[in-house]
């Protein structure tokens, strides 16, 4: 009896093996597919964040232009289900564009009827019109966006989208107003125009001319300055903080109520009798930096010994 006993034993235990070595396989494959699976998922969620951010960092770039961030601030507004943002985002773009598409090609096929179907000459006069527009519409949609001229309107209107404008000449110029910011400006010739309430923040001026220029509450936050010849220009309530101001030409200009929180050297030169200093300007010249740091450990060399002579 044990013997037979044994033997059943065994005889399951080899069936058992099997069994035992399939589950393991299935488990093994079951776990690589939940891993690929995990990986794939964890992709497609860093291409998503990265997509995302990149956005979110262009729509918030003042140097991108409105429409593009427009564009996408609509994106990143659209509600996110199960990470197909993007795709919802283009769904609803594509039955925007498509629409004005639509109409247009129809505009055209019914023009193309009228025109067939004309029998006098006024109703064909009527119907080529009609082509006509309706053909330029959608010769529109095709063609890229007519660059506007570089004109003080153009300027003015906020049309003129070029990051580089150095040397542009815009001299005698009415530019109330103009917003140009973060832009390149190198030389260009703002000579006897009128700026009052423009904007030129961020804006690399470096040896930029604006002799006897209205810059009247213009402001030049954190623009460069460096050699910018400001000759006779009327200042009122101008903000040029973190701006930089080394070498720049102030002689004969009219200042008032002007925040200077800028930086500026031995070369700046000001109207006669003007303090930088008062005025919120920080001079930076390694020299006068080293001067100051020495006739201040002077004055408290002084002090120490005029404390050790009154102890005495």
């Amino acid at each position: 009896m044990q013997e037979e006993v044994i033997k059943t034993i065994a005889g399951y235990i080899a069936l058992a093996v099997p069994i035992t070595v399939a589950v393991g396989n299935f488990a093994r494959i079951a776990m690589e597919w939940l891993n690929q699976r995990h990986k794939i998922k964890s992709t497609v969620i860093e291409q998503t964040h990265n997509i995302t951010t990149h956005y979110l960092d262009r729509a918030l770039d003042p140097k991108v232009p409105l429409a593009f961030r427009h564009q996408l601030l609509r994106f990143l507004g659209t509600p996110d289900q199960g990470g197909s943002r993007l795709e919802n985002w283009a769904k609803s773009e594509l039955e925007r564009v498509g629409s004005i598409v639509d109409e247009t090609n129809r505009a055209v096929e019914t023009a193309e009827k009228e025109l067939h179907a004309a029998q006098t000459a006024a109703q064909v006069a009527a119907a080529e019109k009609k082509l006509s527009e309706a053909m330029q519409r959608q010769r529109s949609l095709m063609e890229p966006p007519v660059k506007p001229p570089m004109t003080a309107a153009a300027l003015r209107a906020g049309l003129v989208t070029d990051k580089d404008l150095s040397g542009i000449d815009m001299k005698n110029e009415n530019l109330k107003r103009m917003s140009l910011t973060y832009r390149k400006l190198i030389g260009a010739d703002f000579s006897g125009s009128d700026l009052s309430d423009a904007s030129l923040q961020g804006c690399d001026l470096r040896a930029a001319l604006f002799v006897n220029a209205n810059l009247s509450r213009t402001t030049f936050y954190d623009a460069d300055l460096r050699g910018a010849n400001l000759e006779g220009v009327t200042l009122v309530s101008n903000n040029f903080q973190q701006s930089r101001l080394e070498g720049a030409d102030f002689r004969s200009a009219s200042i008032d109520g002007v925040d200077f929180g800028a930086t500026y050297d031995k070369t700046t030169q000001w109207p006669d009798g003007f303090d930088p200093d008062a005025a919120g300007a920080v001079r930076v010249d390694a020299e006068h930096v080293t001067e100051k740091s020495s006739d201040a450990k002077q004055c408290s060399d002084e002090v120490v010994r005029t404390i050790e002579m009154k102890t005495e």
